[in-house]
């Protein structure tokens, strides 16, 4: 554990493997002085002392968003060197919560500690929750599009995610949850949204596995669960699969994807759905496996059935903390409204109705009644 004193500025340097941080999702904690992260909705909790914080946080790409004492977020993009977080603060313990918004293709985050005033600390954080899940999803799990940005002039992509603000976090703070969330954009279980045959790229099944996102099969580092165990996987996945039945889908920079039908068979979804489910086992034997239908309905009435016939063959085989919740029996759940003027992508307004409708559900199932 490092704890440096420059004298100079008066402040203190406070590494990231000091005890009473907290840290969330899948880290790389290898580096006692660099942690490392590179997935979406990873955060930090702790609480401080003094009156301003400062972070050392290596991200040339990524937006975060800081809350001081429960108040609201402050969106941002790392300074090169250190970055601001809080200051003019009143004297006294003070608690701050620090979130990666963006996706982890977005790149590798490393962080390497805290500044503090001089003669403050890092002290007691408040008790862990008792309750964890992970989910796994594309862009929808990601929060894509969710986010305003106001003073971007044409923002990007990644300006309007804030994949805390997706559904899965947003149900994990009305479960009195903590979370990890694996979403990537343009992610399939069979095929990414712009992939060809033979199908060969990394796919959902493939980074499960991994501590950090990649899109290459070489030199990945193995997660550890027992690093973040979860009482329960919440996997939505497939819409990415069955792209080209969009209705207002159009191939610009794909040409090549012209004229190939790339809409999955039965038994290549049950194929790779199946395996998905076999690996999030293989890591998390106790965990409950809680499988929805993608979000968007025009994706389709046969997946909903596939899904449901992948989770009753591995329940044949003698699995049996694996479930399903359909989201739109009887009719859709979201209207038009409800998405980022794209059918595809819920607005964070969206994805808190799609959080509501599993609550309970979700609830149930996990006795967190």
């Amino acid at each position: 554990m490092m704890l440096e004193a420059t004298n100079q500025l008066r402040t203190i340097h406070i590494a990231p493997s000091k005890l009473h941080i907290q840290y969330f999702g899948r880290w790389d904690k290898t580096d006692a002085n660099n942690y490392r992260c590179a997935q979406g909705a990873i955060y930090i909790k702790l609480n401080f002392t003094g009156t301003s914080i400062k972070a050392k946080l290596l991200d040339k790409t990524n937006y975060w968003k800081v809350s001081i004492d429960n108040g609201p977020f402050r969106k941002f993009r790392p300074a090169i060197g250190t970055t601001s977080l809080a200051e003019n603060l009143f004297p006294g313990v003070h608690k701050l919560l620090l979130v990666r918004m963006t996706e982890g293709i977005q790149g590798i985050s490393q962080f390497q500690g805290f500044i503090v005033d001089w003669g403050a600390d890092i002290v007691r954080p408040d008790l862990l929750k008792t309750r964890r899940i992970e989910f796994i999803g594309d862009s929808i799990t990601a929060g894509a599009k969710n986010s305003p940005a106001p003073g971007i002039p044409n923002p990007g992509y990644y300006d309007i995610e804030d994949n805390d603000m997706a559904y899965g976090p947003q149900l994990a703070r009305m479960l009195e949850a903590d979370y990890s969330v694996l979403g990537v954009s343009g992610e399939g279980l069979i095929h990414q949204w712009d992939e060809i045959r033979p199908y060969n790229r990394v796919h959902t099944a493939d980074r499960y596995k991994w501590t950090l996102y990649s899109d290459s099969f070489k030199d990945n580092q193995l997660w550890d669960p027992e690093q973040f165990p979860v009482d329960a996987v919440l996997i939505c996945i497939g819409t990415n699969d069955f792209i080209d039945q969009k209705p207002d889908f159009e191939v610009e920079t794909y040409a090549d994807l012209d004229g190939r039908n790339r809409i999955p068979t039965q038994a290549e979804f049950i194929k790779n759905y199946t395996e998905l489910l076999r690996t999030v086992r293989s890591i998390n034997p106790e965990a409950a496996i809680i499988c929805i239908e993608p979000v968007p309905d025009w994706v389709g009435a046969d997946v909903r059935y596939w899904i449901c016939l992948s989770i009753n063959q591995l329940k044949a085989q003698g699995e049996k903390n694996i479930h399903y919740i359909p989201l739109n029996v009887p009719e859709p759940l979201l209207k038009e409204a409800d998405y980022a003027n794209d059918l595809t992508h819920p607005t964070a307004e969206g994805a808190r109705k799609i959080a509501l409708y599993l609550k309970d559900k979700v609830a149930a199932i996990m006795q967190w009644l």
